[in-house]
């Protein structure tokens, strides 16, 4: 648990870095632009599209994150089911297990007894 706290503190650290690198840059870089997307062509400072398309790459990078988190999510689940699945069968496995130890106990005790009984008709014979 510790190990995914400070991995997430790490993160977070360059995340926020990255964020103050690219505000910089983008405030260096406030000059007006002519953008021209699709048939759409306008005018507007190269700061905001900079910031613009970095929150776009934020926003999807998160969206692919929590795409990945709802599969292991999924995942871990099924497993958990399965788990649950395989520790009921086994433990239906060890109680038939017991009653055919059973089983076998008392048959072994009605063998015994037969063959002493055997035995004593065979001595009483001679």
């Amino acid at each position: 648990m510790k190990k995914v706290k400070v991995n997430m503190e790490f993160k977070f650290i360059v995340s926020l870095i990255f964020a103050v690198i690219v505000a910089i840059f983008a405030i260096q870089n406030a000059g007006s632009i002519d953008v021209r997307f699709f048939f759409a062509k306008f005018r507007i400072s190269q700061a905001v599209v900079i910031l613009g398309s970095a929150i776009i790459g934020a926003i999807i990078a998160v969206l692919l994150g929590l795409i990945k988190q709802i599969k292991l999510s999924m995942k871990v689940k099924q497993l958990t089911k399965e788990v649950d699945n395989l520790n009921k069968s086994n433990l239906d496995l060890q109680t038939r297990m017991q009653e055919l130890n059973k089983t076998i106990n008392k048959d072994s005790e009605i063998n015994d007894n037969v063959v002493e009984e055997n035995s004593d008709v065979e001595s009483e014979i001679m």
